[in-house]
């Protein structure tokens, strides 16, 4: 189950509508079963600087990728680590693209075939034209080694 304010979720849509047509990132922390103190970081995401620096290696720019800013990262798991919460949820946008789990999302996901974050979910809200079309949580399944949707 997802426990989670409708004001995050209000956050993270209004954030992928407004970053559009670029994906939108972000961060939700908080108590793992429990909403009321949920704080929501819309992130920066620094794709396109990372893409015109070093285009060999960030071969997509912001339309079709995310790179939360590491100083905002490091900055949101101190405030974390400060009030003894957790980051709940990733959330990011698919701008003309529906909302699932792509391979280049579970490969930002993983780190050497684990999961960076494995009690974390991710969030992924599709962005047509500036209207949400849908929308779709995810998050790891230690027995299928993968990233599954989440069935509300």
């Amino acid at each position: 189950m997802i426990h989670l304010n409708d004001d995050m979720l209000n956050g993270a849509r209004e954030h992928a509508v407004n970053e559009y047509p670029y994906e939108c990132c972000g961060i939700v922390i908080g108590q793992p079963d429990n909403p009321d103190h949920d704080l929501i970081f819309p992130c920066t995401n620094i794709q396109n600087q990372l893409h015109e620096k070093d285009p060999q290696t960030y071969t997509r720019d912001a339309r079709t990728a995310y790179f939360i800013d590491p100083r905002e990262l490091m900055e949101i798991m101190k405030q974390a680590a400060e009030k003894n919460l957790v980051i709940k949820l990733f959330y990011h946008s698919h701008p003309e693209h529906d909302a699932y789990f792509s391979e280049e999302d579970k490969r930002m996901a993983l780190f050497d075939n684990e999961p960076t974050y494995p009690d974390s979910r991710y969030l992924v809200i599709s962005v047509y034209n500036r209207e949400i079309r849908d929308e779709a949580f995810f998050e790891w399944n230690s027995e299928t080694l993968t990233f599954e949707k989440l069935h509300l």
